[in-house]
């Protein structure tokens, strides 16, 4: 550390040196006050200075001073330069580093020195590079030196809107540096420098000013780039492989990847080390190596799990100031599985980046020297083993990858003499919780693919499967086999038939087919085709009646559908059938006084335009089209896009997938599935799992979740409460699953409602033992739960949004903005952000840092993220004297960062002081009403009001730093924060 900065600690601690401190620019006017309050008698001023380099005073001015005035300005030359002394006994003249030093007031009376004033004069230089204006993509570097660098004690630079910007210190030199990197014309405005000082100072915080301009007419483009030796990987599937990026500290680095034996050149991953920000866009198995320390280690690199498609050129790229270097990294991955049939066992190889791979070969590990026939296709080889496996041909097969630079790696098969019956292995073996996020990833992923939906068919019929719990599985014989595929081929070609049929019936119409003498003869054949699946269904019910497992299931469901207790229940739950022959469990009817309003639940409406009478009637005349338009928007392809889950083809393409979740339900958790009756009349299919008897106090509490827009309970966020011990129940939408209806807002709530009845009425658990936890658009029909039953204890939105016609707007032509936004606001009105504002309870919003669906521009904007408005909103409605403009521009900044390092950046910025912010809240729920809105904060000052908003919206939200899709693993999902 500097030398002055050690004295100036020591002296501290000793004694003030000074009374004040100012820093200013070189060349720049400087005032020095003499004293705080004017003398009322006659005394004499003496201004004496002291400068560095020297040790002692030097004589400069003096005056007489009556009742604080002197009798006029006196001016006076030292050292060349001029110096003067106001009418209030203040120092005028212009710093430089000549006159750098201390400066010393006396105050004498008839000889007596009455008092001394010591000021600090420091030096700050503030530079800008390069010299604006700036050309855009060019990097900015601000930079700021202070002397003597002992009175600065901390430094930042603000942006022109206010925001601190990453900055780093120097206390050795008293440098401050801060850059932003790939500048653009938003960068444009003043910046400011502020420095903290230490010691006695009149002002705790001196502030400097530059203007920076941008030129948006011209893009800088790196020259010097400096490249590194080329590097040649191979590596395994799943395995580690690490990718080195160029040994320096940049401002910021790029990763691109360029597709395996092609020239197609992708960014994946950007970092920003000034904003603090980076976007892994789209690998999400890429993981930057220990972003804590890069300071320490000097410089970039990535840890790959790759699969054999990730395999390629990575070009890492690191940019500091005007330079730019490089490191490619060529990466060829290689993959083992084996595929068995009834004679030979095939071991196959799959390798990406041909271009740089020498040789593959398989080899018998305990005889090298063995020959292995092998056949080789481009990218894969394969060679077989004869079953059944003898003690000859049992043992290790390796399959070795060799590159030209003479690196290789090596998969190893062990064939035993187990090996002797057909299976088909893909590879390595997941383990079962990466087996159950794989499995949740991928049916979420289809909340925004709606008709990305495999032509497949699914037997449609009652009885589908028993297995497991059970003891056994349902075998349906030949006859109904056969019948049953027949069906299913017909249901998937009708459903194709009628979301094609807009298209199709245009595509007749132009060739002059949709008249009288084209459609008698298809007629003919429609009505033939008719006939034949009616047999076809006809003789699959025969070959039912004459199974007998069938005839024994069908005697357990009638009588249980004659009298449902437990063991009939326990029975039927065996099979899993078509829901609509389930017996009813509980209906809204059973409530003796149901919150019902005409038509169903009451919902929150947009408040009418207020309008005369006439003006009323010439209005409706006008507006009827776009009322029709709406109307067959809603009910058409609009209700399909918001609900996808809805669509049967994605329901029968999800079929095997929603069974084995169910199954897994109901033989590892014993739930219980029910069917409940809305005041609509919809039927709602739900699945209960009571860990009540399990003794935990988790178990006591019921959590209620609500899935996303193509989510059902058999694989959706149920699985999350359920990792953690508490007693769940889950409900597919109207229209989901075994639900019936149309998942419009109407029914939602209506279906809310009667699952909320059948939880406290049926199942036993009081409103205040329930948490209702949903994810993406569940938040609806959750925020309106809590709206509707306020004295649930807690809500928990994951990936949730404020209102759904900004995210509509989104993805519709601008022309379309008036449509788009009657059809919302009359039929799919999702205001989640109105409902959640009318509830007085805990609230846990959770934040996806990467998420694709609900943000407004893209993942990498995480501050279009609709989970921020429905944050602010919440805290505006909740503590209106604390979310200021300035307290609002606060978290405006905490939510822009990406990383918790950022978050904790932010947050430890503003110095929020979590113990001050917890007792005022505590102190003013114990003095007054507790209902919200709350007016803690109303005399309260500007940085008391920034802390505690921040520290609310840090106990308001957590981020997940993940996309959309991504289950929300057990350590994410907690209770919300209680005062």
């Amino acid at each position: 550390m500097h030398f002055d900065y050690l004295c100036l600690k020591i002296l501290v601690c000793i004694g003030d040196l000074w009374d004040d401190v100012v820093i200013v620019r070189e060349d720049q006017s400087v005032t020095l006050s003499c004293f705080d309050s004017p003398p009322t008698s006659s005394v004499l001023v003496t201004w004496k200075m002291m400068s560095q380099r020297e040790n002692r005073w030097s004589y400069l001015l003096s005056a007489n001073c009556i009742n604080g005035q002197t009798d006029g300005r006196i001016s006076g030359v030292f050292a060349g330069r001029t110096f003067e002394i106001s009418t209030d006994a203040s120092l005028i003249f212009r710093a430089t580093a000549v006159l750098q030093g201390r400066y010393s007031c006396v105050v004498e009376q008839n000889n007596k020195k009455l008092q001394e004033r010591i000021v600090l004069l420091a030096l700050i230089k503030l530079t800008v590079t390069p010299t604006p204006p700036v050309t855009v993509d060019s990097t900015l570097r601000l930079a700021a030196q202070v002397s003597p660098s002992s009175v600065a004690a901390w430094g930042t630079w603000v942006s022109p809107s206010g925001d601190q910007l990453h900055t780093e210190m120097s206390h050795g030199t008293g440098g401050l540096l801060s850059k932003l990197p790939r500048i653009t014309s938003k960068d444009n405005g003043v910046y400011t420098c502020r420095i903290r000082i230490y010691g006695n100072s009149g002002t705790s915080v001196s502030e400097h000013r530059v203007n920076v301009t941008v030129n948006v007419k011209a893009v800088f483009s790196f020259k010097d780039v400096t490249h590194g030796v080329p590097r040649s990987l191979a590596a395994l599937s799943q395995s580690l492989v690490t990718l080195t990026c160029p040994p320096v500290l940049g401002d910021y680095v790029l990763l691109y990847w360029e597709h395996a034996d092609s020239k197609r050149m992708e960014l994946i991953f950007q970092f920003d080390r000034w904003r603090r920000s980076y976007i892994n866009q789209t690998k999400p198995h890429l993981h930057w190596i220990d972003p804590a320390s890069l300071t320490a280690a000097g410089n970039f690199s990535f840890q790959l799990s790759p699969a054999v498609k990730d395999g390629g050129l990575y070009l890492c790229e690191v940019f500091l100031d005007d330079k730019a270097f490089s490191q490619a990294n060529r990466l060829s991955v290689l993959h083992g599985y084996t595929k068995s049939s009834r004679t030979a066992l095939d071991l196959s190889c799959r390798y990406s980046e041909q271009s740089q791979v020498r040789t593959v070969q398989w080899s018998y590990v305990q005889d090298p020297s063995r020959f292995l026939q092998s056949s080789a296709v481009w990218g894969r080889i394969t060679t077989s083993v004869a079953l059944p496996v003898t003690p000859e041909t049992a043992g290790q097969y390796a399959c070795t990858l060799y590159l030209k630079n003479e690196k290789s790696v090596q998969y190893i098969y062990t064939v035993t003499m187990a090996n002797t019956d057909p299976t088909v292995s893909p590879g390595p073996a997941l383990t079962p919780a990466a087996e159950d996020v794989s499995a949740s990833s991928y049916v979420s992923t289809f909340s925004f693919l709606l008709f990305l939906i495999p032509p497949i068919a699914v037997a449609v019929g009652v009885l589908l499967w028993r297995q497991g719990y059970c003891g056994w599985n349902y075998q349906p014989r030949g006859l109904e086999r056969h019948t049953d595929s027949i069906l299913g081929w017909a249901s998937v070609l009708w459903s194709l038939s009628y979301y094609s049929s807009p298209l199709l019936l245009c595509y007749l119409y132009r060739k002059g087919y949709i008249c009288s003498s084209k459609l008698a003869p298809v007629s003919q054949y429609v009505g033939t085709a008719l006939v034949c699946l009616l047999g076809v269904a006809c003789l699959r019910g025969w070959g039912r009646w004459r199974n007998p497992e069938y005839l024994q299931f069908i005697t357990i469901l009638e009588e249980t559908k004659k009298n449902n207790t437990p063991s009939n229940k326990k029975k039927i739950a065996c099979f899993d059938f078509d829901f609509k022959h389930w017996p009813v469990d509980f209906s809204w009817k059973e409530v003796s006084s149901p919150k019902l309003s005409k038509g169903g639940v009451s919902l929150l409406r947009p408040e009418p335009k207020h309008r005369g009478a006439a003006d009323s009637v010439l209005n409706s005349v006008r507006t009827l089209p776009c009322h029709i338009l709406s109307y067959l928007i809603a009910h058409s392809f609009g209700r399909r896009m918001l609900y996808p889950g809805s669509v049967g083809l994605l329901q029968k393409a999800m079929r095997p997938m929603l069974q084995q979740g169910q199954a897994r339900l109901v033989e590892e958790y014993e739930s219980q599935r029910n069917k409940l009756v809305a005041c609509d009349g919809n039927e709602i299919d739900t699945m209960f799992v009571d860990r009540r008897k399990d003794g935990g106090q988790a178990g006591k509490t019921l959590v209620i979740c609500c899935e996303g827009n193509a989510g059902f309970y058999e694989v959706g966020c149920m699985n999350t409460p359920l990792e953690g011990g508490y007693s769940v129940l889950g409900w597919n939408h109207p229209g989901f699953g075994g639900s019936t209806g149309v998942p419009f807002p109407q029914n939602e709530a209506n279906a809310m409602d009667v699952v909320i009845q059948f939880a406290v009425h049926k199942l036993g658990f009081q409103l205040s033992d329930i948490i209702v936890y949903a994810w993406s658009i569940g938040g609806f029909t959750a925020s309106w739960a809590v709206m509707s039953y306020p004295e649930i204890r807690a809500l928990v939105l994951d990936a949730s949004f404020d209102d759904l016609l900004p995210l509509a707007l989104k993805v519709m032509p601008d022309s379309w903005r008036p449509l788009v936004t009657h059809t919302v606001r009359q039929y799919m009105n999702l205001n989640n952000a109105d409902q959640l504002c009318k509830y007085q309870g805990p609230v846990l919003l959770i934040r996806r840092t990467k998420d694709e669906i609900i943000t407004t521009t893209g993942p990498e904007d995480i501050m279009s993220n609709r989970g921020n408005d429905l944050l602010l909103k919440l805290l505006q409605y909740r503590y209106p004297k604390v979310m200021t403009e300035d307290a609002i521009r606060a978290v405006r900044q905490w939510l822009a960062a990406g990383t918790p390092i950022e978050e904790e950046s932010v947050y430890t910025g503003y110095e929020v002081d979590d113990d001050w912010c917890l007792s005022v809240l505590q102190s003013y729920q114990t003095d007054r009403e507790t209902l919200f809105p709350w007016s803690v904060g109303e005399d309260m000052t500007l940085e008391g009001r920034r802390q505690l908003a921040l520290f609310l919206a840090r106990k308001y939200m957590r981020n997940f730093e993940t996309t959309h899709c991504t289950p929300l693993p057990i350590t994410e999902f907690r209770p919300p924060w209680k005062l």
